[in-house]
């Protein structure tokens, strides 16, 4: 992968909306496109803690989070229906597991699935689920993994040069690569700009799109194709609108996730992709 990233260029000042209030910055590297988030805390922990971060926690009952609970059923039927495009059944790794969804679902349809988890909150309520989760990848064998699967999870990582690298070493010859990334291209990006949600620093340590991605991954995978989460508009903009404080930020987000979704049909500059990548010699 590209490496030698030079982050010069300042892209934009915004603060951790969801949780702290602090401020933040954003600068470029601008032979690649990756953003950066500025500073980046040493203890990432604490900015997760946070019944309101629903990835890790599935007991909210509000509308907002009953939203995202249903975003996220589609969402795991799309990703099971993708995975066996591409693949045949075998050895998949969901890494940022969260409460382990997906790798319930993979198991119930016949696939050798693991999951790999940091967060001991969302391994919990995996295994109340009956999914035990990894803590770390210790036990994970090069060349053994058929597909890995990484939805949101790119972005939350602090090196992602060497992610890339110690995946590129588990997956088997041909393996498949599944990523899902925020755009900060998207129209509703570009529309909230600080506020976008998309961005959520700290949490979020790097920011990428198309083009980035294109160029960090062209040593080591061939990219097969792209695909836009088109719920993903909706929940990023609403969540940016209550950061906006709008009067109505629910109808508000809905309007823009909306609006984002019909110029990505012109642009193909969705608010989230998937990228599907193939290892590569």
């Amino acid at each position: 992968m590209k490496k030698n990233n030079n982050y010069s260029e300042h892209f934009l000042s915004l603060k951790d909306y969801f949780l702290t209030q602090e401020s933040f910055e954003l600068y470029k590297d601008p032979s690649s496109g990756v953003l950066k988030t500025i500073p980046q805390p040493e203890l990432l922990e604490v900015y997760y803690e946070s019944e309101d971060y629903l990835s890790h926690d599935d007991s909210q009952s509000s509308l907002f989070a009953k939203c995202y609970q249903f975003a996220k059923k589609w969402n795991l039927r799309s990703k099971k229906r993708l995975i066996a495009g591409y693949a045949q059944k075998g050895k998949i790794l969901d890494i940022g597991a969260g409460v382990g969804d997906v790798v319930g679902v993979l198991k119930n349809d016949g696939w050798d699935a693991i999951g790999y988890e940091p967060s001991e909150k969302a391994r919990s309520v995996a295994t109340k689920k009956g999914v035990e989760l990894l803590d770390n990848t210790d036990s994970i064998s090069s060349d053994s993994i058929k597909v890995i699967s990484m939805y949101h999870v790119l972005e939350h990582v602090r090196d992602f040069g060497d992610q890339i690298n110690q995946i590129k070493n588990w997956l088997t010859k041909d393996g498949i690569l599944i990523l899902a990334l925020p755009n900060y291209n998207s129209y509703d990006a570009k529309y909230f700009k600080q506020h976008w949600a998309g961005f959520d620093v700290p949490r979020h340590l790097y920011h990428f799109n198309k083009e980035s991605i294109g160029i960090i991954f062209q040593d080591d995978f061939e990219l097969i194709e792209t695909k836009p989460m088109w719920f993903d508009s909706f929940y990023v903009s609403i969540l940016s609108a209550r950061y906006q404080k709008r009067k109505f930020p629910f109808l508000f987000g809905v309007w823009i996730g909306f609006l984002s979704n019909c110029v990505a049909l012109f642009s193909k500059e969705p608010s989230s992709l998937v990228y599907v990548l193939k290892k590569g010699l």
